[in-house]
C-alpha cells in the first residue's frame, strides 16, 4: 500500500512542476519536449533491455496514428495549454474524469457490460465536477466561456477525453496486437513530440525558452518521475493489485496536488475542490464497489 500512495504522490507531483516549466516556455514546446525526450528514453529501453519485443509492423500504422495525434499530440498541448491559466489543482483534479471516459469507451466500443450501480456511480461521479468548474476565476472568466465552462476547463476535459481514447486504441496494440507498452509509449511519445515541436517552431519561433538551466532541470524531473519511475512502478503494482484497486487509489493523486499547489505554489483550495472530492469519491467508489468487492475476496481466499 505504501507503494501505491508513493505512486500517486510522485504523480500529482508532475502538474506543479508543469505549471512551474510553463514559466520558462510555451505549451507546445513543453509537450513536444517532454514527450519527444521520454519517447527515445523509452524506446532505448526497449531497444537494449527486451531487443525481441523491439517490433512495429507497417498495417498497425493507423492505431498509432490515432494514439499519436489524439494521445501525445492534442491531449498534452490543450493540457499544457490550460495549465498556463488554470491552477494544477483544478487542472489535475479535472483529470479523474479519465476512468469515466474510460468506460463509456469500453462500453461504446467494446460492449462492455455496465451495471446499474456502475451508472449510478457514472452520474454522480459526474455531477461531482459541477463545484469545482463553477468556481471560475477572473482570467478563466476573461478568456471566453461556454455555457458555465471556460475553455480552459473544456481544453482539460478535451485532453482527458482524448487521452483515455487513445488508451482504448492502446489496449488493442497491446492486448490483440502483442505489442509490449513501452515500445507503444516510445513510438508515439517520440512521433507526437516530434510533431508539437515541428508546430512550436512556426508557432513559437526558435528560441521558446526564456531561462535553459532552470528548464532542463525541471523537464528532467518530470521526465524521470513521471514518463519513467510512475511508468515502471505502475507496472510493478499492478503485479500485486488489480488494474481496477490501482486506478481506483488514483483519486489521491489530486489530494497530493493540492498539498503541492498550496506549500510550493501558493495556490489557493477553496471549500469548491473539498465539495467537489466528496461528491466524486462517492461516484468512484459506487462504480469500483463491486470490482472492489471481488478484489478484497481474492485477497483473503487462502494460497493453495
Amino acid at each position: 500500500m505504501i507503494l501505491i500512495i508513493l505512486l500517486y504522490a510522485l504523480f500529482g507531483a508532475s502538474f506543479p512542476m508543469g505549471k512551474v516549466l510553463l514559466h520558462y516556455t510555451t505549451p507546445l514546446f513543453l509537450a513536444g519536449s517532454r514527450m519527444f525526450l521520454a519517447g527515445l528514453v523509452l524506446l532505448a529501453y526497449q531497444y537494449f533491455h527486451t531487443h525481441a519485443e523491439f517490433k512495429f509492423k507497417r498495417k498497425h500504422i493507423f492505431y498509432y496514428a490515432q494514439i499519436i495525434f489524439c494521445g501525445i499530440y492534442m491531449a498534452y498541448i490543450l493540457r499544457f495549454w490550460a495549465l498556463s491559466e488554470l491552477t494544477a489543482t483544478k487542472t489535475c483534479f479535472i483529470y479523474n474524469l479519465s476512468p469515466f471516459f474510460a468506460s463509456l469507451y469500453s462500453y461504446l466500443f467494446f460492449k462492455e457490460v455496465i451495471t446499474s450501480k456502475q451508472w449510478l456511480g457514472l452520474i454522480i461521479g459526474f455531477c461531482g465536477f459541477i463545484p469545482i468548474l463553477l468556481n471560475t476565476s477572473s482570467t478563466e472568466q476573461a478568456a471566453g466561456e461556454f455555457f458555465f465552462l471556460s475553455w480552459y476547463e473544456i481544453a482539460v476535459i478535451g485532453s482527458v477525453a482524448l487521452h483515455s481514447y487513445s488508451w482504448i486504441v492502446m489496449r488493442k496494440l497491446v492486448k490483440d496486437k502483442s505489442y509490449e507498452p513501452p515500445m507503444v509509449n516510445g513510438i508515439t511519445m517520440t512521433a507526437g513530440g516530434l510533431l508539437s515541436l515541428i508546430t512550436s517552431v512556426f508557432w513559437d519561433g526558435f528560441a521558446p525558452v526564456s531561462d535553459v538551466m532552470p528548464f532542463l532541470g525541471y523537464l528532467t524531473g518530470v521526465i524521470i518521475i513521471s514518463n519513467i519511475i510512475c511508468f515502471n512502478l505502475y507496472g510493478h503494482l499492478l503485479r500485486y493489485y488489480t488494474a481496477t484497486f490501482v486506478s481506483f487509489a488514483g483519486f489521491m493523486g489530486p489530494l497530493f496536488t493540492a498539498f503541492y499547489g498550496w506549500f510550493f505554489l501558493e495556490e489557493s483550495v477553496t471549500w469548491h475542490f473539498y465539495i467537489s472530492a466528496a461528491i466524486v469519491f462517492l461516484g468512484l467508489y459506487l462504480f469500483y464497489q463491486d470490482e472492489l468487492s471481488s478484489t478484497n475476496k481474492e485477497r483473503e481466499e487462502p494460497i493453495p
